[in-house]
């Protein structure tokens, strides 16, 4: 599904102008006329509705605040500034839920109790991030190394990606999601393997 196109016709710097002086209507016809764009590049990628609504609202506050900051430098290509907003939103979303799962398992693997010694935390917060790299160096494929580096850790644009390793937008999910499974499984192997030694070693 293309992101429906949208005619300017000066109407994109007349928003902005408007937005900048402090017009609220403004504000609320720059909803309007961006609204089903929005809502396309939303529901391409979110398919829960209560998500899609949170990103809706924060997409739009995220554009007009910087519209009002004047952050938006080519006023007449208004159209193309907030559909790039809009992606952005939508890949920070599943940025930070990857990470989330990521984090939950890697808590999950070591198990302190509150007095612990700082010295003794940063130990085992080490051990846990060799173990990722580790994982890491065992996937047998490249590309599935390559995606969860440059998109996770050095959190590379999307768009970037896409374009160095010949991939469609949808293309890159699916290759994700399937690098993400993979490296669950080989992180979990891991842990099981540093779980018995640990035992063995007691």
């Amino acid at each position: 599904m293309e992101t429906p196109a949208i005619n300017e016709a000066g109407g994109g710097a007349d928003l902005v102008g408007r937005i900048k002086a402090g017009e609220r209507q403004a504000e609320v016809e720059l909803v309007e006329r961006y609204s089903r764009c929005v809502k396309v590049i939303i529901r391409r990628e979110v398919s829960d509705t209560a998500v899609a609504d949170d990103l809706y609202q924060e997409i739009f506050w995220t554009v007009i605040e910087k519209v009002r900051q004047g952050s938006v430098r080519e006023p007449e290509k208004l159209s193309g500034f907030v559909c790039g907003v809009a992606r952005t939103h939508v890949m920070h979303y599943f940025r930070r839920a990857a990470r989330r799962e990521i984090s939950t398992e890697n808590e999950g693997a070591v198990h302190l109790p509150p007095s612990a010694p700082d010295q003794l935390k940063e130990l085992l917060q080490k051990e846990k991030a060799d173990l990722v790299w580790q994982v890491l160096k065992e996937m047998p494929n490249e590309r599935d190394v390559q995606l969860l580096i440059r998109f996770y850790i050095a959190e590379e644009e999307k768009e970037q990606i896409c374009a160095d390793l010949g991939l469609t937008s949808l293309h890159f999910n699916l290759v994700l999601h399937r690098a993400r499974a993979r490296y669950k499984e080989l992180y979990e192997r891991a842990m099981r393997r540093s779980g018995s030694r640990l035992r063995r070693a007691r």
